[in-house]
């Protein structure tokens, strides 16, 4: 409901301060010089507000979104569950404030991010390269992360204008995983590295499926090769995650461990000098095209095919639901089918003999 005040200025002029605000949104003010005036004014916005039409506050216009960028990198991002990955986002909004940071608030309108969107799937871009669905997706959620935090915790802007715009259907991530020669392959040429732990880096990727990240981050004190388990502390989606360490994994990991300090960091260098290494092993041993992030795809299809259920798979993964793990489900539906037919073979064909 509008609320109207009174108001007497100094050489004894008259205006009229009419206040609208719809639940816990920002209100929206604004003078008139006649009460009818801002009666007109306030039916006008609260109809907006009931149809759900986006409707910019005073602050809207007084800040740009470059001021929005700076305060979400400054004050919020640090302490978000998007922290761990705060360099990709700051360069993803490093992109929106150098084409949109100049603009006020109020002109961020679908329409201006709707433009933004089709410029990076055409080229137009940071790279002027032709940018793909899930890439143009995440520019889209850096963005909004940011306009989101200014409408519900700032009260900047009444609404995100980004609710009205269409994302690109992500395309199907690939899941390749690594076959028994070419896993042979790479682990000769880890072997083979001036980087002594390489080989326990991806052996330990192959037999937990952790991130890269989760791998250089990784402590000794999250290690028991006694109970054979490793924990990841603060993972991508903000959990910690604790799984079971295979036997390769323990004997990898014990004859590192009598080489390397046995405190602090496992595996002390970061993750860009542990892709100089990587880079050069894989190419080695001529597979190109593998990713190291291909390492947790290629630990999911093992276990897949091992018979673990996509629960047991999304567990060990750190997934949160099992959309993630539908990727695999055809390398568990074979063996499971196996499976099946060992049990009639086992337990149910002289039955079905003795009825005949």
């Amino acid at each position: 409901m509008a609320t109207f005040e009174r108001r007497l200025g100094k050489g004894g002029k008259t205006t009229w301060r009419v206040r609208v605000r719809r639940g816990h949104g920002p209100k929206l003010t604004k003078s008139f010089s006649r009460k009818s005036e801002a009666e007109e004014w306030a039916r006008s916005i609260e109809h907006k507000l009931d149809v759900g039409e986006h409707v910019p506050n005073s602050e809207a216009r007084k800040r740009s979104l470059g001021d929005a960028i700076d305060r979400y990198l400054e004050i919020t991002l640090p302490r978000a569950k998007h922290r761990k990955n705060a360099t990709e986002q700051t360069r993803l909004l490093g992109w929106w404030k150098a084409e949109h940071g100049g603009r006020a608030l109020v002109g961020i309108t679908p329409s201006v991010l709707a433009e933004a969107r089709d410029a990076l799937a055409s080229g137009r871009g940071p790279t002027k390269a032709h940018l793909s669905g899930a890439t143009c997706n995440r520019y889209l959620s850096a963005i909004s992360a940011v306009l989101t935090t200014a409408e519900k915790e700032w009260g900047w802007i009444s609404r995100n204008p980004l609710a009205n715009v269409k994302r690109f259907e992500d395309s199907k991530e690939r899941a390749r995983f690594l076959s028994d020669d070419e896993r042979a392959r790479l682990l000769k040429k880890c072997d083979e590295s001036a980087l002594k732990s390489l080989r326990t880096v991806v052996e330990l990727a192959l037999a937990t499926g952790a991130r890269q990240g989760e791998l250089v981050h990784l402590d000794w004190k999250c290690v028991n090769l006694k109970r054979r388990t490793v924990r990841f502390v603060d993972t991508k989606n903000g959990d910690d995650r604790t799984v079971p360490l295979a036997p390769v994994a323990v004997r990898a990991l014990k004859a590192w461990q009598k080489e390397s300090s046995k405190e602090g960091r496992v595996f002390p260098y970061s993750a860009a000098q542990l892709n100089k290494f990587w880079f050069l092993a894989r190419d080695a041993a001529d597979l190109s095209d593998v990713r190291f992030h291909d390492l947790r795809h290629s630990a999911a299809s093992y276990l897949a095919m091992s018979g673990a259920s996509p629960l047991d798979i999304a567990a060990i993964l750190g997934h949160r639901t099992l959309a993630m793990v539908k990727r695999y489900s055809h390398l568990s539906e074979q063996h499971t089918t196996a499976a099946i037919d060992r049990m009639a073979e086992k337990f149910l064909s002289k039955e079905s003999g003795k009825a005949g």
